[in-house]
């Protein structure tokens, strides 16, 4: 059991609700190499380890009926994301993984829409959004690259997936591509 590589750092952060990819090494190799060793190891522990199909690592949440106290902000952070992608005519995935952000020209407060939607989870200012893009790194979904510069890492898709085809189903169920989408934000899962 011991002879598990990195078993006990591997633990420590996937424990705190860190999802390990491939910006982290070697712990993410170790994963990679011998996912159902570490899986049997946490099992017995109570816990299930994930490997997600886009190639990284977390636990299944305790309780996955509870919604954490900062998802809804990630969510409606992710959509506007999403939605200038889309309004820029960006291929979005490309545009959300394929370059970093400066935290100071993300679109957040630049239209009016987008913030009656920081201010419906709580976001108010660019202060509020660096403490979430803060939470997204404790968390491995962001790496911070300078003091305002940042870019989103692999394990990030577990929100963007879902708030890409909550934007997707708003854009089908409505002619106008900017009603309904304040009504598709209700993440609760």
């Amino acid at each position: 059991m011991n002879s598990l590589p990195h078993l006990s750092r591997i633990f420590d952060r996937l424990k705190r609700g860190y999802h390990l990819g491939p910006d982290d090494e070697p712990e993410f190799s170790a994963l990679a190499t011998r996912f159902d060793d570490y899986a049997v190891q946490f099992s017995v522990l109570g816990l299930t380890l994930v490997r997600h199909e886009r190639e990284f690592f977390y636990f299944e949440p305790d309780n996955p009926e509870s919604v954490p106290e900062t998802l809804p902000r990630i969510a409606v952070f992710s959509f506007i994301l999403i939605d200038h992608a889309a309004n820029q005519g960006q291929p979005i995935e490309e545009f959300i993984f394929g370059q970093n952000f400066l935290l100071t020209a993300l679109p957040h407060f630049t239209l009016d829409r987008y913030t009656a939607l920081l201010r419906q989870v709580d976001v108010h200012e660019i202060r509020d959004i660096e403490s979430l893009l803060k939470h997204m790194e404790r968390i491995g979904w962001v790496k911070w690259l300078g003091d305002d510069e940042f870019r989103f890492l692999r394990p990030f898709h577990r929100v963007f997936t879902k708030c890409l085809e909550l934007a997707q189903a708003g854009q089908t169920a409505s002619p106008n591509p900017d009603a309904g989408k304040s009504e598709n934000l209700n993440l609760q899962s």
